[in-house]
């Protein structure tokens, strides 16, 4: 290779990484438009006409070194060496651009020309050098070197723009605030570069040899080398903080135990299947949305583990897993969370704009997660998102999940979305009109064969049957994947059920008489325990109820334990029993449950449903299982095991003894299982012996109550008048459960939190951790840890993380973990201590706020010294600049000074009311009116709307009565569903909410926020009307059929919304409501039939089939069946009036002997 060639090939292979780096290819296209420095001066001079007014043509001078090194730098390559054209374009194009780019905004072309000044300086005079040195290998190698450095430093500023503009396009506070956030890091990449400028024009000034510039080819790309391995290393241990401190889930775990566990070959129908490929197939844009649609048990979630991975395969995947056994913690925003920390896991780039991110908002903001997402799909190219179980999820957020996903969708193009779920109401509304469907149980059969053969061949071979039984079992089994009916869950309970059996009899008698349905399947399982010995039969409903009642999962061991604890009065529990062998729970309870994680479960979200339905005989009644739980919680907490005067010794003796498996878990949530099952009236007497017995056994003497005494978080009448002091206790342990600080407790300051609690629980904890910390220390004690305690025995040092009795397998995970606790929430009083120790909330830090630091009216009348000199005019603009910024420090100092005293009411008002739409609840309170009695609604619909669940509890209890019914549009709106609860538990507790009175002409507060408006407004908003249907559930034991059946006819009078209609009649509202109609007062029936909608006649529909009378007012001339929207019935139901009034004949029959109609006309049950 000739000596040109190799330069050329050097100065080519620089052009080709500065294209793929920048990864942007229509920025490169008009990078190369620049062939000369002319550009530059062009771009230059229409800088300076912009800025020359404003006195800022100073940043441009300083970048004459540059420009003039530069051209030097241009000619002498030309010269020596006769490169292309884009060569010298990618000189002067770059820094064309980045002129333009940052002269937007002073501060940042300022910081940019500075830099460039550097640059301009560590640069060699290329002309005078050029005269001394003739063209050569060593120069040609040098000059290359120049290049490579010069597109290194551009690379680098336009990443940092790229990066920039990103977060621009999802932050409120502008360029400026992130510039100054980013640039220093970019700066010290930067300055590696000029580094290396400095080191290469040392070389063109010196006699340097072939080997000099091998060794500063070698030493730029270690020093760029390490630099980037260093500067990867922090980013990436920023990213592990804040993705540790936040625990998004991330499924893989669930993804892996899928895998493990699914059979090959079930999945092949699906990824042949002609939707799915053209779902997969980003070159084509018709399948966008697909929704694997199927019944209970069809196998949907490991077939959707399966398109996941074959996802995978092909593009960048994102999913989640939805699941009953997680409920409590399941919500839109925790879904949306784990799928913008799985974007992230894999782009260094967005790791560092998570990492840049505000940290509160990735907390609890979903508006915000949603924005950051879209900033990713907007780069990321094709991204897949798959979302498992949607209907396991409350019929709330599964509707938030699907609002944003849907505005995921709109704005992203070439993001592709999977659902996996049953076919709700609530979510057929929402997939049916964009989503391509597959019905899952039509298309599995196959599927369900494969796994019934293999499963059998295993079963087979491990009993090692003779061939005529072998032959004999086949051939009853041989149905059962007809049998199945599309339902894999089915097959795996009855080949669950035949591997526990222990006879040829046995076998040949279960599979002699297969049950129809997976319903039958429970049926046959829960009926075999209910035969069972009395005891065992106990023991096994136990603990089917307590895993479905427990507040989190219960490991098996903790479970074990908790068996073996007997809650009764008889005896006084001294001390639990040890424990010397394991339970078999799904050899006890059978196939409808498992242990996963080594928690316990249902196997399927459909066994929770059967077991604790009051339709089937011998149910068990969850509520009863939660305060039976919580009685063995007790009982076992006021055993000797809190015996505060027990020594190391002797707590590491129970420790290994298992006693204290169950300990954290109880003193965590027994509280919590008294409040939820406060409504419980057996048992009372059980439950404040118990109580008294822990009190007597657990007593904190040292308790350091609260001096202020808020509103109690339990009410209970019959503790009250029996033992008062029981029911403080839990008033308080609730309360020590709920403290903000709680975050931040942990076994070092354990000294300033313990006392806090009344009971000596806490004290023990710490005790049995530290003791438990030591015993892991030591090899030969693990075994015996293990066996008792699980695979998790380093624990978070952290009292209420969920890894302080949910531990780590391996000290070094427990220590990354630890390090990521944080708080990042601070005071803006510089001279207060939690300006530096923050908190782990904004409501927190409001709250702190508020209570020490918002000023009296009193303290407002004298003013520091910043503000002094600020007349009325110049103090407004300040004050909405401070609201902007949510300074309220700086907005109550601005208040007390001479200007702000003078600002007008309504400055303030309007000052106020942008506090409000900002978010900011320290700043709302501080401009409020002395004396304020009830917030405007202005006010309480912008805390609605700010997502923030602190500001608008606050906003909703002051909120005036005759707002509520606009109050009401908005609350409905939310997209938070905790303010929605705020506002319902509001509604709830309203004086004369329900009209006492059963007359039509009291309506009541009811009738006015469900109203004919409401329900229109509402109209095809799915989450709004499952809102409306739990709030009127709420309601249901208050309201009288009347009221019940007034809500139905304005249902029909509005939106002749079908899902609320069924949810009316099944809360008792009359069908014919009301009885003696009138031309005024028509059913809905009657109302319906005017209407000619499709939803109009869907409603009829319903209605004439559960029995509403086709034509009550026989005398009146035109009869329903005769009206316009009757007429044109079947063309949406397919049947016409007269054949639907035929087909509802029977219901209509035994509705009337059900009934009989009351003297007001209300519709009562017989």
């Amino acid at each position: 290779m000739t000596t040109n060639n190799a330069a050329e090939q050097s100065f080519e292979q620089a052009q080709q990484r500065f294209l793929k780096d920048l990864r942007d290819p229509g920025l490169y296209k008009e990078i190369l438009t620049a062939k000369s420095i002319d550009e530059v001066y062009k771009a230059t001079s229409d800088i300076q006409a912009k800025m020359g007014p404003q006195g800022k043509m100073r940043h441009l001078a300083k970048i004459k070194p540059l420009l003039d090194r530069l051209t030097e730098y241009a000619l002498v390559i030309e010269v020596f060496m006769q490169v292309k054209p884009d060569v010298i374009a990618l000189i002067w194009g770059p820094i064309k651009i980045i002129l333009l780019w940052s002269s937007q905004i002073s501060n940042v072309l300022n910081k940019i020309s500075d830099t460039l000044e550097s640059v301009g300086h560590a640069l060699p005079q290329f002309a005078v050098l050029a005269q001394t040195f003739e063209s050569s290998d060593v120069v040609k190698d040098t000059l290359a070197l120049f290049y490579l450095d010069i597109l290194d430093f551009y690379r680098i500023i336009f990443d940092f723009f790229r990066k920039t503009r990103l977060l621009i396009n999802l932050s409120t506070i502008g360029w400026k605030q992130i510039f100054d956030v980013i640039w220093p890091g970019q700066q010290k990449k930067l300055d590696v570069v000029i580094d290396n400028f400095q080191k290469h024009s040392n070389l063109l000034r010196s006699e340097v040899t072939v080997l000099d510039i091998q060794q500063a080819r070698e030493d730029r790309l270690r020093s760029s080398e390490h630099f980037s391995r260093a500067e990867a290393f922090q980013e990436l241990q920023k990213y592990l903080g804040l993705k540790s401190r936040l625990s998004p889930s991330m499924y893989d775990d669930r993804l892996d135990w899928l895998r493990n566990r699914r059979t090959s070959g079930c999945a092949t129908w699906l990824f042949h299947d002609e939707k799915y490929c053209e779902w997969l197939d980003t070159s084509k844009s018709t399948v966008v949305w697909l929704w694997l649609q199927g019944i209970p048990g069809a196998g949907k979630t490991y077939l959707t583990a399966a398109a996941i991975e074959h996802t995978r395969e092909h593009h960048r995947a994102l999913f989640a897993f939805a699941t009953h056994a997680n409920n409590s913690s399941l919500s839109a925003f925790s879904i949306l969370q784990s799928l913008l920390f799985q974007a992230a896991e894999d782009d260094k780039d967005f790791q560092t704009l998570l990492v840049e991110s505000q940290e509160r908002e990735l907390r609890g903001n979903t508006g915000y997660i949603v924005g950051l997402l879209k900033t990713f799909l907007a780069t990321s190219g094709s991204t897949f998102i798959i979302i498992d179980g949607l209907d396991e999820m409350d019929e709330c957020e599964r509707q938030i999940l699907l609002h944003r996903l849907t505005e995921l969708s709109k704005e992203c193009k070439d993001l592709r979305l999977l659902i996996s779920s049953r076919s709700e109401d609530d979510i057929s509304r929402r997939l049916k009109d964009k989503a391509t469907t597959i019905r899952v149980n039509d298309r599995n059969s196959g599927s369900i064969q494969i796994y019934v053969d293999r499963r059998c061949e295993d079963w087979m071979a491990s009993r090692h049957f003779n061939p005529a039984t072998r032959k004999e079992l086949l051939q009853f089994i041989s149905p059962l994947s007809a049998k199945a009916n599309g339902m894999f869950l089915y097959a795996r309970i009855i080949l669950d059920n035949l591997e526990q059996m222990n006879s040829i009899e046995e076998i040949r008698s279960e599979l002699k008489a297969l049950p129809n349905d997976l319903e039958g399947a429970y049926h046959r399982i829960f009926r075999r325990i209910n035969k069972l010995r009395p005891q065992l039969r106990a023991k096994c409903r136990k603990i089917l109820g307590w895993i479905g009642s427990a507040p989190v999962p219960l490991t098996a061991l903790e479970m074990e334990q908790a068996l073996s604890i007997d809650s009764n009065l008889e005896k006084e529990l001294d001390e639990p029993p040890q424990l010397v062998t394991n339970v078999s729970f799904v050899q006890m309870c059978g196939p409808i449950i498992e242990v996963v994680d080594e928690k316990l479960q249902f196997v399927h979200f459909t066994v929770h449903e059967y077991i604790f339905s009051s339709d089937i005989r011998q149910y068990i009644d969850k509520t009863s299982s939660a305060h039976d739980l919580a009685l063995t919680f007790l009982s076992y907490l006021g055993s000797s095991i809190m015996d505060v005067d027990l020594d190391g010794e002797d707590i590491q003796e129970n420790i290994l003894a298992g006693k204290y498996r169950l300990f954290e878990y109880a003193a965590s949530f027994w509280s919590t299982l008294i409040y939820e099952t406060n409504d419980q009236e057996r048992r009372l007497g059980h439950l404040r012996e118990l109580l008294d017995r822990l009190m007597q056994r657990g007593r904190n003497y040292r308790f350091k109550g609260v001096t202020e005494h808020p509103e109690p978080l339990l009410k209970n009448s019959y503790l009250q008048r029996k033992s008062p002091e029981a029911l403080a206790m839990v008033c308080e342990a609730l309360q020590f459960r709920l403290d903000d600080r709680r975050y931040d407790w942990n076994w070092s300051n354990s000294d300033t939190w313990v006392d806090l609690d009344p009971l000596t629980t806490s004290q023990m904890l710490v005790r049995i951790q530290e003791q438990h910390e030591t015993l892991v220390r030591n090899p030969t004690r693990m075994a015996s840890l293990h066996s008792h305690y699980g695979a998790g025995l380093f624990r978070c040092t952290f009292a209420f993380c969920e890894h302080s009795y949910r531990g780590f397998q391996t000290s070094r995970d427990r220590e990354d973990h630890i390090k990521t606790h944080g708080r990042p929430w601070k005071c803006s009083i510089p001279n207060c201590d939690f300006s530096t120790i923050g908190f782990s909330s904004k409501a927190t830090r409001d709250q702190h706020w508020l209570k020490l630091h918002l000023p009296n009216p009193s303290e407002l009348k004298t003013g520091p010294d910043e503000f002094d000199n600020l007349d009325v005019i110049e103090a407004q603009p300040i004050l909405f600049s401070l609201v902007i910024k949510g300074d309220a420090d700086g907005a109550r100092r601005l208040l007390s000074a001479p200007g702000g005293k003078q600002l007008k009411a309504e400055v303030i008002d309007s000052a106020r009311c942008l506090a409000a739409k900002e978010g900011s609840l320290a700043l709302t309170q501080l401009l409020a009116p002395a004396g304020e009695t009830h917030t405007p609604r202005i006010i309480v619909t912008s805390a609605i709307k700010s997502e923030d669940v602190d500001f608008a509890k606050w906003a909703i209890s002051t909120s005036q009565p005759e707002d509520r019914v606009k109050i009401m549009k908005v609350a409905l709106g939310s997209k938070s569903e905790e303010i929605y609860t705020l506002w319902e538990e509001y509604l709830l507790n309203v004086p004369h909410l329900v009209p006492e009175s059963s007359q039509h002409g009291d309506r009541g507060l009811v009738n006015m926020l469900f109203n004919r408006t409401l329900f229109t407004d509402i109209k095809n908003d799915p989450l709004k009307e499952a809102r409306v249907k739990h709030t009127l559930r709420k309601l249901a034991d208050r309201m009288l059929p009347a009221l019940l059946g007034s809500l139905l006819v304005s249902v029909a009078k509005s939106s002749c919304s079908l899902s609320l209609a069924e949810e009316l009649v099944a809360l008792g509202a009359p069908i014919d409501f009301p009885m003696h109609s009138t031309r005024s007062n028509m059913t809905a029936l009657q109302i319906a039939a005017k209407k000619t909608t499709k939803e109009a006649a869907l409603l009829m529909q319903y209605l004439i089939l559960h029995g509403a009378d086709p034509n009550p007012m026989p005398w009146v001339r035109i009869s329903p069946g005769e009206e316009k929207g009757a007429a044109g019935i079947a063309k949406y139901v397919g049947r016409t009036w007269d054949e639907l009034v035929e087909a509802g004949a029977q219901v209509r029959s035994e509705l009337k002997e059900r009934t009989r109609v009351h003297p007001q006309g209300v519709e009562i049950l017989a």
